[in-house]
C-alpha cells in the first residue's frame, strides 16, 4: 500500500509476522538513494512496537530502458 505522509508518498510498507518493510522504488537513479529517502522523510514514523518487530528499509532502483530492476538494497531499520 502507498502512505501519504506530510513528507511524500511511501511507495509502498508491508507488515508480515512481525516484520515491517519499508520499500521504495526509483526509476533511472539509485537504490542508495531510495534508502536516503526513506531515512530522512519516513524512517521516524515507523518504530517497532514490541521486540519481537523488526524494520526493513529496502531501497529499488529500476532502469528504463531494460525495463527491470538494475539494483536493489536493504538495510535493518
Amino acid at each position: 500500500m502507498e502512505l501519504l505522509t506530510s513528507d511524500g508518498r511511501i511507495d509502498m510498507v508491508a507488515k508480515i509476522k512481525g516484520k515491517i518493510y519499508i520499500i521504495e522504488f526509483k526509476c533511472n537513479q539509485s537504490a542508495e538513494k531510495a534508502l536516503d529517502q526513506i531515512k530522512s522523510k519516513y524512517l521516524s514514523r515507523f518504530k517497532p512496537q514490541s521486540s519481537n518487530e523488526e524494520l526493513f528499509l529496502v531501497g529499488i532502483n529500476f532502469d528504463s530502458q531494460t525495463r527491470n530492476i538494475s539494483e536493489w538494497k536493504w538495510v535493518l531499520g
